[in-house]
């Protein structure tokens, strides 16, 4: 349970600071951003050339955190862990160029087993364990899959130039409905308590 509350502030934080959307503590629920009313000014002020970009990879992890967070609520986690090899990052004031040389070798000395986390959001997710058949879980099944699999995916692996203006109209029309729908499946006193007057909600918070 703790673990579902810290993915669903740590999603709506970075939601809330990707400027496409705003927490409403009155509501519980999340405001899309209007695009020539505020967004791009936002963006342009995170960065002149990059600032939507950064702003769309925050709103799009966001969500995955708060996908995540709401099934693991409800007891199901979709993370599909798989074992895989990692490396170890060099000790401090230790030799680089020996750990260097141990990495390109894959030298056991550096290696280590770590569970990966893969969620795969654009994938079909078991929304019925969260959601009630109907119009609801359509709208949210869609639009995650279109935010995974069209914008996050693309945003994560490829740099696009002047694509998403193109995208913000979903932001209102599916993304902010999807993700408020979501929020109304969890239990909306604890809702408040986990967030209203916390520092996630307050002026100037990171």
């Amino acid at each position: 349970m703790e673990e579902g509350w810290r993915q669903i502030r740590a999603g709506l934080a970075l939601i809330d600071w990707s400027k496409l959307a705003s927490w409403d503590n009155q509501t519980l629920s999340l405001v899309a951003a209007k695009e020539n009313d505020g967004f791009e000014s936002a963006a342009g002020r995170v960065h002149r050339k990059y600032g939507r970009l950064i702003c769309w990879i925050a709103f799009g992890i966001g969500g995955e955190y708060l996908v995540r967070g709401a099934f693991m609520l409800k007891g199901h986690d979709p993370v599909r862990p798989k074992k895989i090899d990692v490396f170890q990052p060099p000790e401090e004031g230790g030799e680089i160029v020996d750990w260097v040389q141990r990495v390109n070798a894959k030298d056991p000395s550096v290696l280590e087993s770590a569970a990966e986390s893969s969620m795969r959001i654009g994938s079909d997710l078991p929304w019925k364990k969260i959601l009630t058949p109907g119009s609801d879980l359509d709208l949210v099944s869609a639009s995650v899959k279109l935010l995974a699999g069209k914008i996050r995916n693309r945003d994560a692996h490829h740099y696009a130039e002047n694509v998403r203006a193109f995208h913000f109209h979903v932001v209102e029309s599916l993304f902010v409905p999807a993700f408020n729908i979501i929020l109304k499946a969890v239990d909306q006193g604890e809702l408040r308590s986990r967030l209203v007057g916390t520092e996630f909600t307050q002026p100037g918070a990171p």
